[in-house]
């Protein structure tokens, strides 16, 4: 994603079905079976509008265009071009960037709200368009997708309460990185790092899959150092990881980019 040096063996390694689905996984895109042309626009009506058609997308020229020329108009238009075409992942950090160097484009924040949303960030998107909403108050479609964030989110939070409700023997695996993941997108970190220790305790065969996601829970909060330390744990428990591999340079990129300048 070595030779396994692990003492398990490698039926007992391998998780059930459903417990791998569940696997939190940076870069991997969990998209939502929902109209997403309504949803990506560049500004409201009285801005100027950049409209990326799918089926007409050059993303590889857009990608040149923005590294070699990265005005706001470039960066918004690759953005909208990685969301329609399913890639939300692949918008959040050229969007970071350019927020970075001009923290007042509401189209930016709006698109990297919709970006989250689809990646179920629900809280960070939350935040993202509340942001484009607070710059620009009169952007429609960045109230439309704080809705659907909202909603969302909504969502997510009554899982949690009916997760709750499942007695205890009836708690697997999968119940503890399910139950993890929904905190997650609700933006409680401590609850998911939290649920994914205890799965840790209860199902240690499993921990590669927690400790995975304690450390993503860890880059989401900024703290990198612990981020690769649990990365690290991961990979001692499955050497032959290669989505925990590319967790770590994930996190070290983070670390990296968000250095003190």
């Amino acid at each position: 994603m070595t030779e396994n040096t692990s003492n398990l063996q490698p039926e007992e390694k391998e998780l059930k079905p459903a417990v791998k689905k569940l696997l939190i996984i940076a870069g991997v895109v969990i998209v939502l079976s929902i109209p997403l042309v309504i949803l990506f626009s560049s500004a409201p009506k009285n801005k100027n509008n950049i409209t990326v058609e799918k089926k007409d997308t050059d993303i590889a020229a857009l990608e040149q265009l923005a590294n070699s020329n990265p005005t706001s108009a470039n960066v918004i238009a690759l953005s909208v071009a990685y969301i329609n075409n399913n890639m939300p992942g692949k918008a959040v950090k050229p969007l970071t960037d350019l927020i970075k160097k001009d923290p007042k484009n509401a189209t930016a924040y709006n698109n990297l709200g919709v970006a989250n949303i689809l990646l179920k960030n629900y809280q960070t998107g939350i935040e993202a368009c509340t942001k484009a909403i607070q710059i620009d108050t009169s952007f429609q479609l960045a109230k439309n997708n704080l809705k659907w964030g909202l909603d969302e989110k909504n969502k997510a939070l009554n899982s949690i309460e009916a997760m709750q409700a499942i007695t205890l023997e009836k708690r697997d695996a999968g119940y503890f990185v399910q139950l993890g993941l929904l905190y997650l997108q609700v933006g409680n970190y401590e609850k998911s790092m939290a649920t994914w220790q205890v799965g840790i305790d209860k199902f240690p065969e499993n921990k590669a899959v927690y400790y995975n996601n304690i450390g993503t829970a860890m880059v989401l909060k900024k703290d990198y150092d612990k981020a690769i330390e649990m990365f690290n744990k991961a990979l001692a428990a499955d050497p032959s990881n290669q989505l925990v591999k590319n967790n770590i340079n994930w996190a070290q990129q983070e670390k990296k980019d968000n250095a003190p300048q």
